[in-house]
């Protein structure tokens, strides 16, 4: 870790280095915008997620659940519809 701010204090502007706290705050950003920087563009949307609403991305994905037993019923619209209806208040 010395090393590493020996090699960084020339490389930095001088406020950045009037403490170890400050050199280490300032090569963290720095790492945390190149990686940004280097990430895809969904990346970089997950981040920007996560950092204004606080949200997580989920870990599995919709495709690998298995569908629903039984084949859909297409007149089986009622339900959903009726569900609806509740939320609203009718």
């Amino acid at each position: 870790m010395e090393r590493a701010l020996a090699l960084t204090e020339p490389l930095l502007d001088p406020a950045e280095t009037r403490s170890a706290a400050a050199q280490i705050r300032a090569l963290t950003l720095r790492g945390a915008q190149a990686v940004l920087a280097g990430a895809g563009s969904e990346s970089q949307l997950q981040a920007r997620v996560v950092e204004r609403y606080g949200a997580r991305p989920a870990k599995g994905s919709l495709a690998e659940l298995d569908p629903p037993p039984g084949i859909p019923d297409p007149a089986g619209a009622a339900p959903a519809s009726d569900a609806l209806r509740w939320v609203r208040g009718e």
